[in-house]
């Protein structure tokens, strides 16, 4: 099945590593991996055909959280978090993170009941308090809004 990576170590995604599907509670091992095409396509234990592989689509796989360098978070972390600016005035509630390109980007509902796309740059995303619940963000820059 082809996937799109969304870790930043690959060799979770080798030949022998195990891997849970999204609301599954056992681990499956990777039985094949090809990285020469544009997408990465990978075998599961267990998976034995194009049926079963596309049943699979708009699911996680996923692995033991693995601990992380100081200032870096896993995306369900940051999803919940209260976001301001600089000043500590309240912009709304990061909701969802994804990749945009390289980049992760920070989708906000604003308590204006707009939203805001944040680039999870350090230029723009100035702290993250996860005991606070807080991400501070500058955004005086008109490409964030």
């Amino acid at each position: 099945m082809r996937i799109e990576p969304l870790t930043d170590w690959r060799d979770h995604l080798e030949v022998g590593a195990r891997v849970y599907i999204e609301d599954e509670a056992t681990p499956r091992r990777i039985t094949t991996t090809e990285w020469g095409g544009r997408v990465p396509a990978i075998g599961l234990e267990g998976i034995g055909s194009r049926d079963e592989a596309a049943s699979l689509a708009g699911r996680y796989l996923e692995t033991e959280p693995q601990t992380l360098p100081e200032g870096t978070y896993y995306w369900h972390q940051l999803q919940g978090l209260t976001v301001q600016d600089p000043s500590g005035t309240r912009l709304g509630l990061l909701r969802e993170v994804f990749r945009g390109g390289e980049a992760e980007v920070y989708r906000v509902e604003l308590t204006d009941g707009g939203e805001m796309l944040v680039p999870g740059v350090r230029d723009v995303v100035r702290d993250i308090d996860l005991e606070a619940g807080i991400m501070v963000v500058d955004y005086r820059s008109e490409e964030v809004r």
